[in-house]
Parts: C-alpha cells; sequence; structure tokens
C-alpha cells in the first residue's frame, strides 16, 4: 500500500514538474614570479534536475562535476578527478532567474601526480553557488555564478597497489558561465 502512495505522489507531481538540464564552467589561474610557480583551475558541472512543488522553485537531481587543479613549478603536479552527487537548487524569484545551489558529491575518483609519482585518488566534493539566469528563449537560458568548489581527498592508491589514508583539500572560488535548458 505505501508502495502504491508513494508512486502515485511522484506521478502527480510530475504532471507539474519542470526539467532542467544546467552547464557551469569555470576557469581561474595565477602565477607567482617570485617562486616561477604557475596554478590553474578548471571546474565543470553538469546537473540534471527536475522541479519539486507546483511553484517550480525547487530542483533537486544528478551533479556532474570534472576538476582539474594543477600546480607548475619546478615540477608539475595535477589533480583530475570526476565527482558524482545530488544537488539541490532554488529559485528565489517567481521568474526563476535569481538562485542559490548546493551539491554534495560523495563519489570522488580520480588521478594526482606530485613530483612525476601518480596515485589514483578517492574522497567527496562540495558545490556551493550563488547566480543568475535569463531567459533567452522559451526553453533556453545564459547567465553566470560564483561558485565554492572542495575536494577533500582521503584515500591515494599508489602504481604498486599500497592504499594510503590521507587529509587533503583542494579549494576554489570561480565564476562561471551557466548555460541551462529547461522544458515541461
Amino acid at each position: 500500500m505505501n508502495k502504491i502512495l508513494l508512486a502515485s505522489l511522484f506521478f502527480i507531481n510530475t504532471a507539474h514538474a519542470a526539467f532542467m538540464i544546467d552547464t557551469m564552467s569555470g576557469y581561474s589561474s595565477s602565477t607567482d614570479s617570485k617562486t616561477t610557480t604557475d596554478i590553474s583551475d578548471v571546474s565543470n558541472h553538469i546537473y540534471i534536475g527536475a522541479s519539486l512543488g507546483v511553484k517550480q522553485k525547487f530542483f533537486i537531481g544528478q551533479n556532474i562535476t570534472l576538476f582539474t587543479h594543477q600546480l607548475k613549478a619546478a615540477t608539475t603536479n595535477k589533480v583530475n578527478t570526476l565527482e558524482l552527487g545530488p544537488r539541490l537548487t532554488y529559485f528565489f524569484s517567481e521568474e526563476n532567474v535569481f538562485y542559490g545551489t548546493l551539491g554534495w558529491n560523495p563519489y570522488a575518483k580520480g588521478k594526482r601526480t606530485v613530483s612525476s609519482v601518480t596515485d589514483d585518488i578517492s574522497g567527496y566534493g562540495l558545490l556551493v553557488g550563488l547566480g543568475a539566469e535569463v531567459k533567452i528563449n522559451r526553453n533556453f537560458h545564459i547567465g553566470g555564478s560564483l561558485n565554492y568548489h572542495r575536494l577533500s581527498i582521503s584515500k591515494a592508491i599508489s602504481a604498486s597497489n599500497v592504499a594510503t589514508s590521507v587529509s587533503d583539500t583542494y579549494s576554489s572560488l570561480m565564476p562561471m558561465i551557466n548555460l541551462s535548458f529547461r522544458f515541461r
């Protein structure tokens, strides 16, 4: 009986649901001439979500993050990860222009190269952002956002298959360009 009730509520809500496919992409870099260090971060987020409620202001869905951090000094150190997890987006106005978003990626796996030694890494990620998207036509929106991304690495596995517990973090705050496709 409970399964029938939950399925009924889901199907009733999807009759009023809006769907969204949203991408956010950003790049930041910095250089230090004293230590001859170059740092660059590239972050791409893809979000596939559906609205809850009749007003279609609150969306829940799947977040996919591709993150690259690169440090060039005497050697090149690099981190590449794929992160997956749920993400919530809330629009503050009826026109669905200004929004806040929160993503939790319990799956974060990739590779890290430090001083020419490459390890497989795993951990989790966090995404927090504020942004605005304006309507170009009925389904297409474009905008910008300011996003904080944090990658926490908890395990590193060496090429010789030795696992090590670590506690390393990579954080970035960057502006991003948003492209969004929304439909019912």
